[in-house]
Protein backbone atom coordinates (compact mmCIF):
# COMPACT_ATOMS: atom_id res chain seq x y z
CA UNK A 1 0.00 0.00 0.00
CA UNK A 2 1.31 3.06 -0.78
CA UNK A 3 2.36 5.67 2.31
CA UNK A 4 0.69 8.40 3.20
CA UNK A 5 3.17 10.59 4.48
CA UNK A 6 6.32 11.34 2.63
CA UNK A 7 9.64 9.62 4.33
CA UNK A 8 12.21 11.81 5.60
CA UNK A 9 15.61 11.98 4.18
CA UNK A 10 17.85 9.32 6.03
CA UNK A 11 20.74 10.75 8.36
CA UNK A 12 23.66 8.61 8.16
CA UNK A 13 25.59 8.75 11.63
CA UNK A 14 27.58 5.87 12.13
CA UNK A 15 29.36 7.46 15.25
CA UNK A 16 27.16 8.44 17.45
CA UNK A 17 27.56 9.09 20.76
CA UNK A 18 25.39 11.47 21.94
CA UNK A 19 23.03 8.70 23.80
CA UNK A 20 25.35 8.92 26.42
CA UNK A 21 25.71 12.45 26.99
CA UNK A 22 25.15 14.01 29.90
CA UNK A 23 23.97 17.92 29.82
CA UNK A 24 25.74 19.55 33.14
CA UNK A 25 25.94 22.89 32.08
CA UNK A 26 23.43 25.37 30.56
CA UNK A 27 22.81 26.10 27.23
CA UNK A 28 22.18 30.05 26.22
CA UNK A 29 19.00 30.82 26.16
CA UNK A 30 17.10 32.96 23.45
CA UNK A 31 13.44 33.74 24.15
CA UNK A 32 11.53 34.63 20.52
CA UNK A 33 7.80 35.41 22.75
CA UNK A 34 8.24 38.57 20.95
CA UNK A 35 8.51 37.50 17.23
CA UNK A 36 7.25 33.92 16.76
CA UNK A 37 5.12 33.82 19.80
CA UNK A 38 3.47 37.05 19.48
CA UNK A 39 2.80 36.47 15.56
CA UNK A 40 0.94 33.43 15.90
CA UNK A 41 -1.55 34.65 18.90
CA UNK A 42 -5.08 34.92 17.75
CA UNK A 43 -5.29 38.53 19.29
CA UNK A 44 -1.12 40.10 18.69
CA UNK A 45 -0.29 42.27 21.81
CA UNK A 46 -0.57 45.44 21.63
CA UNK A 47 2.85 47.65 22.24
CA UNK A 48 2.27 48.12 25.65
CA UNK A 49 2.02 44.93 26.33
CA UNK A 50 5.10 43.76 24.36
CA UNK A 51 6.49 46.16 27.03
CA UNK A 52 5.41 44.26 30.10
CA UNK A 53 6.29 41.29 28.72
CA UNK A 54 9.82 42.19 27.39
CA UNK A 55 10.36 43.18 31.09
CA UNK A 56 9.09 39.65 32.46
CA UNK A 57 11.35 37.87 30.26
CA UNK A 58 14.46 40.53 31.44
CA UNK A 59 12.82 39.29 35.02
CA UNK A 60 13.41 35.52 34.74
CA UNK A 61 16.34 36.36 33.30
CA UNK A 62 16.95 36.10 30.01
CA UNK A 63 20.37 37.37 28.32
CA UNK A 64 19.18 36.86 24.62
CA UNK A 65 15.29 38.18 23.27
CA UNK A 66 13.98 38.02 19.87
CA UNK A 67 12.07 41.01 19.62
CA UNK A 68 10.50 41.22 16.28
CA UNK A 69 10.70 41.86 12.74
CA UNK A 70 11.25 45.42 12.60
CA UNK A 71 11.21 45.17 8.59
CA UNK A 72 8.07 43.37 8.30
CA UNK A 73 5.71 45.62 10.80
CA UNK A 74 5.61 49.06 11.66
CA UNK A 75 4.95 48.27 15.21
CA UNK A 76 7.73 46.18 15.40
CA UNK A 77 10.08 48.76 14.27
CA UNK A 78 8.61 50.95 16.72
CA UNK A 79 9.14 48.95 19.20
CA UNK A 80 12.83 48.25 18.80
CA UNK A 81 13.33 51.71 18.29
CA UNK A 82 11.76 52.47 21.53
CA UNK A 83 13.77 50.24 23.68
CA UNK A 84 16.41 51.95 22.88
CA UNK A 85 15.69 55.33 22.49
CA UNK A 86 14.42 54.85 26.57
CA UNK A 87 17.05 52.57 27.44
CA UNK A 88 15.54 49.81 28.24
CA UNK A 89 18.23 47.20 27.59
CA UNK A 90 20.21 46.09 30.43
CA UNK A 91 24.16 46.04 29.61
CA UNK A 92 23.86 42.40 29.81
CA UNK A 93 21.55 41.91 27.11
CA UNK A 94 21.28 41.15 23.46
CA UNK A 95 18.40 42.09 21.67
CA UNK A 96 17.99 40.50 18.12
CA UNK A 97 15.60 41.11 15.15
CA UNK A 98 14.00 39.26 12.30
CA UNK A 99 14.89 39.96 8.26
CA UNK A 100 14.67 37.61 4.94
CA UNK A 101 17.81 38.04 2.58
CA UNK A 102 16.94 40.77 0.96
CA UNK A 103 18.19 44.53 0.90
CA UNK A 104 15.25 47.12 1.62
CA UNK A 105 14.53 44.66 4.80
CA UNK A 106 17.74 44.81 5.99
CA UNK A 107 18.35 48.25 5.38
CA UNK A 108 14.93 48.83 7.32
CA UNK A 109 16.41 46.54 9.88
CA UNK A 110 19.77 48.20 10.26
CA UNK A 111 17.70 51.76 10.60
CA UNK A 112 15.45 49.76 13.51
CA UNK A 113 19.09 49.32 15.43
CA UNK A 114 20.87 52.54 15.56
CA UNK A 115 22.04 53.55 18.67
CA UNK A 116 21.58 49.60 20.28
CA UNK A 117 23.97 49.00 22.40
CA UNK A 118 23.73 44.98 21.67
CA UNK A 119 21.81 43.56 19.14
CA UNK A 120 22.45 40.43 16.79
CA UNK A 121 20.71 40.69 13.12
CA UNK A 122 18.97 37.17 12.72
CA UNK A 123 18.93 36.79 8.80
CA UNK A 124 17.17 33.10 7.31
CA UNK A 125 16.86 31.66 4.43
CA UNK A 126 14.97 28.60 3.08
CA UNK A 127 16.93 25.76 2.13
CA UNK A 128 14.73 22.55 2.36
CA UNK A 129 13.66 21.27 -1.05
CA UNK A 130 10.09 21.77 -0.25
CA UNK A 131 10.33 25.08 0.28
CA UNK A 132 13.37 26.23 -1.86
CA UNK A 133 11.78 24.86 -5.38
CA UNK A 134 8.24 24.58 -4.77
CA UNK A 135 7.72 27.32 -2.56
CA UNK A 136 10.05 29.85 -3.82
CA UNK A 137 11.02 28.53 -6.94
CA UNK A 138 14.80 28.91 -6.57
CA UNK A 139 18.12 26.50 -6.93
CA UNK A 140 20.62 25.66 -4.45
CA UNK A 141 23.21 28.07 -6.33
CA UNK A 142 19.94 30.72 -5.81
CA UNK A 143 19.60 30.14 -2.26
CA UNK A 144 23.44 30.24 -1.65
CA UNK A 145 24.32 33.26 -3.88
CA UNK A 146 21.08 35.20 -2.06
CA UNK A 147 22.26 33.79 1.47
CA UNK A 148 25.88 35.49 0.84
CA UNK A 149 24.61 38.49 -0.75
CA UNK A 150 22.15 39.46 2.20
CA UNK A 151 24.90 38.50 4.49
CA UNK A 152 27.33 40.99 3.08
CA UNK A 153 24.54 43.75 2.64
CA UNK A 154 23.89 42.69 7.09
CA UNK A 155 27.90 43.13 7.45
CA UNK A 156 28.17 46.84 5.77
CA UNK A 157 24.76 48.38 7.65
CA UNK A 158 26.71 46.90 10.78
CA UNK A 159 30.15 48.11 10.28
CA UNK A 160 28.54 51.44 10.50
CA UNK A 161 26.64 50.83 13.55
CA UNK A 162 29.54 49.62 15.13
CA UNK A 163 30.99 53.06 14.18
CA UNK A 164 28.23 54.52 16.38
CA UNK A 165 29.09 52.39 19.45
CA UNK A 166 27.28 49.62 18.75
CA UNK A 167 27.90 45.66 19.36
CA UNK A 168 26.09 43.78 16.52
CA UNK A 169 26.46 40.10 15.95
CA UNK A 170 25.01 37.56 13.05
CA UNK A 171 22.78 34.80 13.40
CA UNK A 172 21.72 32.84 10.14
CA UNK A 173 18.78 30.64 9.92
CA UNK A 174 18.63 27.99 7.16
CA UNK A 175 15.04 27.29 7.14
CA UNK A 176 13.72 23.95 7.66
CA UNK A 177 16.92 22.80 8.45
CA UNK A 178 15.55 19.37 9.56
CA UNK A 179 14.54 18.44 5.91
CA UNK A 180 17.41 20.10 4.24
CA UNK A 181 19.91 17.77 2.81
CA UNK A 182 22.97 18.24 5.32
CA UNK A 183 25.68 18.55 3.23
CA UNK A 184 23.48 21.99 1.50
CA UNK A 185 23.16 23.26 5.14
CA UNK A 186 26.78 22.95 6.29
CA UNK A 187 27.57 24.75 2.42
CA UNK A 188 25.31 27.39 2.92
CA UNK A 189 26.27 27.74 6.72
CA UNK A 190 30.06 28.05 6.09
CA UNK A 191 29.54 30.01 3.18
CA UNK A 192 27.90 32.99 5.07
CA UNK A 193 30.35 32.08 8.23
CA UNK A 194 33.05 32.80 5.88
CA UNK A 195 31.52 36.17 4.15
CA UNK A 196 30.52 37.72 7.62
CA UNK A 197 34.42 36.79 9.03
CA UNK A 198 33.75 37.27 12.58
CA UNK A 199 36.17 39.07 14.57
CA UNK A 200 38.53 37.82 17.43
CA UNK A 201 36.36 36.18 20.16
CA UNK A 202 33.00 37.04 17.99
CA UNK A 203 30.94 33.63 17.23
CA UNK A 204 28.34 33.23 14.43
CA UNK A 205 25.26 32.09 15.73
CA UNK A 206 24.38 29.43 13.73
CA UNK A 207 20.66 28.20 13.79
CA UNK A 208 18.89 25.06 12.92
CA UNK A 209 15.49 25.29 13.35
CA UNK A 210 13.09 22.29 13.23
CA UNK A 211 10.70 24.98 11.60
CA UNK A 212 7.88 21.95 10.98
CA UNK A 213 8.33 18.27 13.06
CA UNK A 214 8.40 15.59 11.04
CA UNK A 215 11.39 13.86 12.57
CA UNK A 216 11.21 12.26 15.46
CA UNK A 217 13.29 13.51 18.53
CA UNK A 218 16.47 11.03 17.95
CA UNK A 219 16.88 11.77 14.22
CA UNK A 220 16.82 15.73 15.00
CA UNK A 221 19.59 15.02 17.78
CA UNK A 222 21.68 13.16 14.86
CA UNK A 223 21.49 16.03 12.63
CA UNK A 224 22.74 18.27 14.84
CA UNK A 225 25.53 15.64 15.92
CA UNK A 226 26.71 15.29 12.90
CA UNK A 227 26.40 19.04 12.02
CA UNK A 228 28.83 19.85 14.49
CA UNK A 229 31.27 17.02 13.68
CA UNK A 230 31.46 18.40 10.11
CA UNK A 231 31.18 21.99 11.34
CA UNK A 232 34.47 23.68 9.63
CA UNK A 233 34.45 26.85 11.77
CA UNK A 234 33.59 25.13 15.29
CA UNK A 235 35.55 27.77 16.79
CA UNK A 236 33.88 30.94 15.68
CA UNK A 237 29.75 29.44 15.55
CA UNK A 238 27.83 28.77 18.82
CA UNK A 239 25.07 26.11 17.42
CA UNK A 240 21.74 27.01 18.21
CA UNK A 241 18.63 25.16 17.70
CA UNK A 242 14.51 26.17 17.53
CA UNK A 243 12.15 23.17 17.54
CA UNK A 244 8.65 23.47 16.85
CA UNK A 245 6.16 20.95 18.41
CA UNK A 246 3.87 19.26 15.65
CA UNK A 247 4.68 16.09 16.73
CA UNK A 248 4.70 17.37 20.53
CA UNK A 249 8.14 16.50 21.13
CA UNK A 250 9.85 19.81 21.18
CA UNK A 251 10.96 19.36 24.43
CA UNK A 252 12.55 15.67 23.92
CA UNK A 253 14.09 16.75 20.95
CA UNK A 254 16.00 20.04 21.80
CA UNK A 255 16.76 17.93 25.15
CA UNK A 256 18.50 15.29 22.70
CA UNK A 257 19.87 18.17 20.25
CA UNK A 258 22.06 19.52 23.58
CA UNK A 259 23.33 16.00 24.28
CA UNK A 260 24.31 15.96 20.79
CA UNK A 261 26.30 19.28 21.37
CA UNK A 262 24.16 22.09 20.79
CA UNK A 263 25.02 25.27 22.59
CA UNK A 264 21.71 27.57 22.47
CA UNK A 265 17.94 27.40 22.65
CA UNK A 266 15.24 29.36 20.79
CA UNK A 267 11.70 29.02 22.21
CA UNK A 268 8.98 30.80 23.90
CA UNK A 269 7.45 30.67 27.39
CA UNK A 270 4.82 27.98 27.46
CA UNK A 271 5.21 27.37 24.07
CA UNK A 272 3.37 29.83 21.97
CA UNK A 273 4.48 29.76 18.37
CA UNK A 274 2.43 28.93 15.06
CA UNK A 275 0.33 25.77 15.11
CA UNK A 276 1.26 23.88 17.69
CA UNK A 277 3.38 26.19 19.35
CA UNK A 278 7.39 26.49 19.87
CA UNK A 279 9.38 24.76 22.37
CA UNK A 280 8.16 25.53 26.03
CA UNK A 281 11.18 26.97 27.87
CA UNK A 282 10.01 26.79 31.06
CA UNK A 283 9.59 23.39 30.58
CA UNK A 284 12.65 22.59 29.29
CA UNK A 285 14.34 24.86 31.72
CA UNK A 286 12.82 23.40 34.88
CA UNK A 287 13.62 19.82 33.65
CA UNK A 288 17.66 20.89 33.17
CA UNK A 289 17.10 22.20 36.79
CA UNK A 290 15.74 19.03 37.77
CA UNK A 291 18.89 17.33 36.07
CA UNK A 292 21.03 19.74 38.43
CA UNK A 293 21.88 22.08 35.93
CA UNK A 294 22.09 26.14 36.87
CA UNK A 295 20.37 27.86 33.90
CA UNK A 296 20.68 31.20 34.92
CA UNK A 297 16.53 31.08 35.02
CA UNK A 298 13.98 32.50 37.44
CA UNK A 299 10.71 30.56 37.86
CA UNK A 300 10.27 30.85 41.48
CA UNK A 301 7.38 32.86 40.94
CA UNK A 302 5.90 31.08 38.26
CA UNK A 303 2.00 31.27 38.98
CA UNK A 304 2.93 35.13 38.78
CA UNK A 305 4.78 34.77 35.24
CA UNK A 306 1.85 32.28 34.22
CA UNK A 307 -0.62 35.26 35.24
CA UNK A 308 0.75 37.50 33.46
CA UNK A 309 1.46 36.00 29.64
CA UNK A 310 -2.22 34.75 29.96
CA UNK A 311 -3.45 38.27 30.71
CA UNK A 312 -1.35 39.42 27.89
CA UNK A 313 -1.72 36.94 25.17
CA UNK A 314 -5.38 36.49 26.02
CA UNK A 315 -4.14 32.36 26.06
CA UNK A 316 -5.15 30.16 28.86
CA UNK A 317 -2.08 27.98 30.27
CA UNK A 318 -3.28 24.23 29.96
CA UNK A 319 -4.87 22.79 33.02
CA UNK A 320 -1.81 20.13 32.51
CA UNK A 321 0.80 22.24 31.34
CA UNK A 322 3.98 20.74 33.09
CA UNK A 323 5.08 22.94 36.10
CA UNK A 324 2.84 25.94 35.60
CA UNK A 325 -0.58 23.94 34.76
CA UNK A 326 -3.45 24.32 37.48
CA UNK A 327 -3.49 20.62 38.28
CA UNK A 328 0.22 19.74 37.68
CA UNK A 329 0.73 19.51 41.36
CA UNK A 330 -2.99 17.82 42.32
CA UNK A 331 -4.17 14.44 43.15
CA UNK A 332 -8.08 13.20 42.41
CA UNK A 333 -7.24 9.59 42.96
CA UNK A 334 -7.01 8.35 46.38
CA UNK A 335 -3.88 5.95 46.03
CA UNK A 336 -1.95 9.27 45.19
CA UNK A 337 -3.55 11.37 47.95
CA UNK A 338 -2.69 8.42 50.21
CA UNK A 339 0.75 8.13 49.35
CA UNK A 340 1.43 11.76 49.01
CA UNK A 341 0.30 12.68 52.35
CA UNK A 342 2.20 10.20 53.87
CA UNK A 343 5.25 11.23 51.87
CA UNK A 344 5.02 14.56 53.51
CA UNK A 345 4.55 12.85 56.89
CA UNK A 346 8.06 11.40 56.24
CA UNK A 347 9.19 14.59 53.99
CA UNK A 348 12.97 15.29 55.96
CA UNK A 349 13.29 11.49 56.04
CA UNK A 350 12.93 11.02 52.42
CA UNK A 351 15.18 13.52 51.79
CA UNK A 352 17.85 12.22 53.90
CA UNK A 353 17.11 8.38 52.47
CA UNK A 354 17.36 9.71 48.93
CA UNK A 355 19.75 12.48 49.13
CA UNK A 356 17.26 14.97 47.91
CA UNK A 357 13.33 15.65 47.49
CA UNK A 358 11.24 12.58 46.50
CA UNK A 359 7.53 12.57 47.45
CA UNK A 360 5.47 10.24 45.83
CA UNK A 361 3.79 11.68 42.44
CA UNK A 362 5.63 15.28 43.20
CA UNK A 363 8.44 14.93 41.03
CA UNK A 364 10.07 18.48 41.67
CA UNK A 365 8.95 20.54 45.13
CA UNK A 366 6.59 22.96 44.12
CA UNK A 367 7.44 25.44 46.95
CA UNK A 368 10.79 25.90 44.81
CA UNK A 369 8.48 27.47 41.80
CA UNK A 370 6.21 29.33 43.92
CA UNK A 371 3.32 27.43 43.92
CA UNK A 372 1.18 26.54 46.92
CA UNK A 373 0.82 22.89 48.92
CA UNK A 374 -3.08 24.21 49.11
CA UNK A 375 -3.84 22.43 46.13
CA UNK A 376 -1.96 19.64 46.04
CA UNK A 377 -5.00 17.30 46.47
CA UNK A 378 -8.26 18.26 45.93
CA UNK A 379 -11.70 16.11 46.71
CA UNK A 380 -14.24 14.83 44.25
CA UNK A 381 -15.98 11.44 44.30
CA UNK A 382 -12.33 9.80 43.08
CA UNK A 383 -10.90 10.67 46.36
CA UNK A 384 -9.73 8.61 49.41
CA UNK A 385 -9.29 9.10 53.11
CA UNK A 386 -5.33 10.23 52.83
CA UNK A 387 -6.69 13.00 50.71
CA UNK A 388 -9.58 14.36 52.75
CA UNK A 389 -7.24 13.96 55.71
CA UNK A 390 -4.89 15.56 53.93
CA UNK A 391 -6.51 18.62 53.26
CA UNK A 392 -8.23 18.49 56.55
CA UNK A 393 -4.60 19.05 57.83
CA UNK A 394 -3.10 21.81 55.60
CA UNK A 395 -6.27 24.04 55.20
CA UNK A 396 -7.77 23.56 58.78
CA UNK A 397 -4.86 22.08 60.85
CA UNK A 398 -6.98 19.42 62.13
CA UNK A 399 -4.89 16.19 62.26
CA UNK A 400 -7.63 12.70 61.94
CA UNK A 401 -6.38 9.23 63.02
CA UNK A 402 -6.88 7.01 60.32
CA UNK A 403 -10.11 5.60 61.79
CA UNK A 404 -11.61 8.87 61.16
CA UNK A 405 -10.32 9.51 58.21
CA UNK A 406 -11.96 6.47 57.20
CA UNK A 407 -15.52 7.24 58.67
CA UNK A 408 -15.21 11.12 57.12
CA UNK A 409 -14.38 9.77 53.89
CA UNK A 410 -17.73 7.88 53.27
CA UNK A 411 -19.39 11.25 53.78
CA UNK A 412 -17.68 13.22 51.63
CA UNK A 413 -17.53 10.49 48.77
CA UNK A 414 -21.46 10.22 49.59
CA UNK A 415 -21.84 13.96 49.36
CA UNK A 416 -19.07 14.09 46.12
CA UNK A 417 -21.32 11.37 44.34
CA UNK A 418 -24.11 13.59 44.55
CA UNK A 419 -22.32 16.86 43.89
CA UNK A 420 -20.62 15.52 40.60
CA UNK A 421 -18.13 17.73 40.75
CA UNK A 422 -14.97 18.50 42.52
CA UNK A 423 -15.39 19.83 46.35
CA UNK A 424 -13.98 22.84 47.96
CA UNK A 425 -12.26 23.24 51.40
CA UNK A 426 -14.99 25.03 52.39
CA UNK A 427 -17.56 22.60 51.64
CA UNK A 428 -15.11 20.01 53.43
CA UNK A 429 -15.34 22.08 56.32
CA UNK A 430 -18.99 22.64 56.39
CA UNK A 431 -19.21 18.92 55.73
CA UNK A 432 -17.42 17.84 58.76
CA UNK A 433 -18.85 20.51 60.45
CA UNK A 434 -22.37 18.89 60.13
CA UNK A 435 -20.92 15.37 60.42
CA UNK A 436 -19.42 16.23 64.10
CA UNK A 437 -19.78 19.63 65.50
CA UNK A 438 -23.18 20.02 64.91
CA UNK A 439 -25.09 16.70 65.25
CA UNK A 440 -28.47 16.23 66.33
CA UNK A 441 -29.13 16.89 70.07
CA UNK A 442 -31.06 13.78 71.26
CA UNK A 443 -29.02 14.02 74.02
CA UNK A 444 -28.17 17.68 75.25
CA UNK A 445 -24.84 17.92 78.00
CA UNK A 446 -26.12 21.15 80.02
CA UNK A 447 -23.06 20.58 82.06
CA UNK A 448 -20.43 18.10 83.80
CA UNK A 449 -18.03 18.42 86.78
CA UNK A 450 -15.60 15.91 87.12
CA UNK A 451 -13.46 16.14 89.99
CA UNK A 452 -10.30 14.01 91.87
CA UNK A 453 -11.68 11.81 94.60
CA UNK A 454 -11.05 13.42 97.80
CA UNK A 455 -9.40 9.58 99.23
CA UNK A 456 -7.83 8.59 95.65
CA UNK A 457 -6.48 11.40 93.23
CA UNK A 458 -6.56 8.69 90.35
CA UNK A 459 -10.45 8.46 90.93
CA UNK A 460 -12.07 11.12 88.81
CA UNK A 461 -15.48 11.10 90.09
CA UNK A 462 -18.19 12.61 87.59
CA UNK A 463 -21.37 14.40 87.79
CA UNK A 464 -23.17 14.91 84.61
CA UNK A 465 -26.28 17.01 83.96
CA UNK A 466 -28.29 16.50 80.51
CA UNK A 467 -31.35 16.51 78.64
CA UNK A 468 -33.13 13.12 77.37
CA UNK A 469 -36.09 13.92 75.16
CA UNK A 470 -37.15 16.50 76.89
CA UNK A 471 -36.20 14.44 80.38
CA UNK A 472 -33.81 16.20 82.71
CA UNK A 473 -31.47 13.72 83.80
CA UNK A 474 -28.23 14.25 86.57
CA UNK A 475 -25.94 11.18 86.78
CA UNK A 476 -22.76 10.65 88.82
CA UNK A 477 -19.98 7.66 87.83
CA UNK A 478 -16.63 7.52 88.67
CA UNK A 479 -13.56 6.62 85.77
CA UNK A 480 -9.82 6.84 85.99
CA UNK A 481 -10.04 9.77 84.12
CA UNK A 482 -13.03 12.66 82.99
CA UNK A 483 -13.56 10.88 79.89
CA UNK A 484 -13.97 7.51 81.40
CA UNK A 485 -15.97 8.62 84.24
CA UNK A 486 -18.40 10.99 81.34
CA UNK A 487 -18.64 7.62 79.93
CA UNK A 488 -19.29 5.51 82.61
CA UNK A 489 -22.20 7.85 83.67
CA UNK A 490 -23.68 7.62 80.18
CA UNK A 491 -23.53 4.03 80.25
CA UNK A 492 -26.28 4.24 82.73
CA UNK A 493 -28.96 5.60 81.16
CA UNK A 494 -30.98 2.83 80.63
CA UNK A 495 -32.49 4.77 77.26
CA UNK A 496 -29.12 4.59 76.02
CA UNK A 497 -27.68 1.81 73.54
CA UNK A 498 -24.85 -0.35 75.53
CA UNK A 499 -21.50 1.08 73.57
CA UNK A 500 -18.04 0.91 74.59
CA UNK A 501 -15.10 3.53 73.94
CA UNK A 502 -12.41 1.88 72.14
CA UNK A 503 -10.30 4.70 70.88
CA UNK A 504 -9.85 8.36 71.97
CA UNK A 505 -7.52 10.86 70.22
CA UNK A 506 -6.32 14.25 70.61
CA UNK A 507 -4.45 17.24 68.79
CA UNK A 508 -4.38 20.66 68.78
CA UNK A 509 -4.98 23.31 65.44
CA UNK A 510 -1.53 24.90 66.53
CA UNK A 511 1.05 26.05 69.10
CA UNK A 512 -0.15 29.34 69.84
CA UNK A 513 -2.42 30.90 72.47
CA UNK A 514 -5.91 30.94 70.07
CA UNK A 515 -4.85 27.70 69.41
CA UNK A 516 -8.38 25.26 69.18
CA UNK A 517 -7.93 21.12 71.09
CA UNK A 518 -9.23 18.71 68.75
CA UNK A 519 -10.40 15.32 70.41
CA UNK A 520 -11.92 12.11 68.45
CA UNK A 521 -13.56 9.24 69.84
CA UNK A 522 -14.46 5.61 68.49
CA UNK A 523 -17.37 4.42 69.53
CA UNK A 524 -18.56 0.51 69.64
CA UNK A 525 -22.31 -0.10 69.62
CA UNK A 526 -23.27 -3.79 68.23
CA UNK A 527 -21.87 -3.92 64.84
CA UNK A 528 -21.85 -0.34 65.00
CA UNK A 529 -18.37 1.80 64.79
CA UNK A 530 -19.19 5.51 65.45
CA UNK A 531 -17.25 8.30 65.42
CA UNK A 532 -17.36 11.44 67.04
CA UNK A 533 -15.00 14.98 67.38
CA UNK A 534 -14.78 17.65 69.57
CA UNK A 535 -13.42 21.05 68.91
CA UNK A 536 -13.09 23.71 71.67
CA UNK A 537 -10.04 26.09 73.31
CA UNK A 538 -10.36 23.97 76.16
CA UNK A 539 -9.00 20.19 75.81
CA UNK A 540 -11.41 18.65 78.31
CA UNK A 541 -14.28 20.08 77.58
CA UNK A 542 -13.57 19.16 73.16
CA UNK A 543 -13.03 15.32 74.34
CA UNK A 544 -16.54 15.99 76.21
CA UNK A 545 -18.02 17.38 73.16
CA UNK A 546 -16.52 14.48 70.97
CA UNK A 547 -18.02 11.76 73.24
CA UNK A 548 -21.54 13.69 72.90
CA UNK A 549 -21.07 13.63 68.89
CA UNK A 550 -20.18 10.27 68.93
CA UNK A 551 -23.39 9.51 71.60
CA UNK A 552 -25.98 11.67 69.29
CA UNK A 553 -24.88 9.84 66.10
CA UNK A 554 -25.17 6.46 67.94
CA UNK A 555 -29.07 7.64 69.03
CA UNK A 556 -29.55 8.36 65.43
CA UNK A 557 -28.57 5.59 63.70
CA UNK A 558 -30.42 3.33 66.28
CA UNK A 559 -33.73 5.17 65.99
Amino acid sequence: MKARYAAMRKIDNENRIWPSAKITVSPEWCAVDLRDGNQALPNPMTPEQKMEYFKLLLDIGFKQIEIGFPSASEDDFQFCRDIIEQNLIPEDVTISVLVQSRKHLIERTIEALRGAPRAVVHQYIATSELHMKHVFGMTREDVMKTAVEGCSLIKKGVQQLKKEGSVVGLEFSPEEFSDTDIDFALDVCHAVVEEWNPEEGEKVILNLPMTVERRLPNEYADMIEVFMRRNKYPEKTVVSVHVHNDMGCAVAASTLALMAGAQRVEGTLFGHGERTGNLDLVTIALNLEYLGVNTGLDFSKLDRITSIVERVTDMPVHARQPYSGQLVFTAFSGSHQDAINKGFSKKNELIDTFGGWKIPYLHVDPNSLGRSFEKFIRINSQSGKGGIAFVMKSSYNIDMPKWAQIDFASTVQHYADTQARELSSEELWDLFEQTYLKPCTLVKLNNYWPRPDETNPRVINGELDIDLEGKNLRLKASGNGPISALVSALRMVPELPDFVLDDYYEDSTGHSADAQAVCFVKIICGSDIVIGAGVDPNVNQAAVDAVFSAINRIVTINE
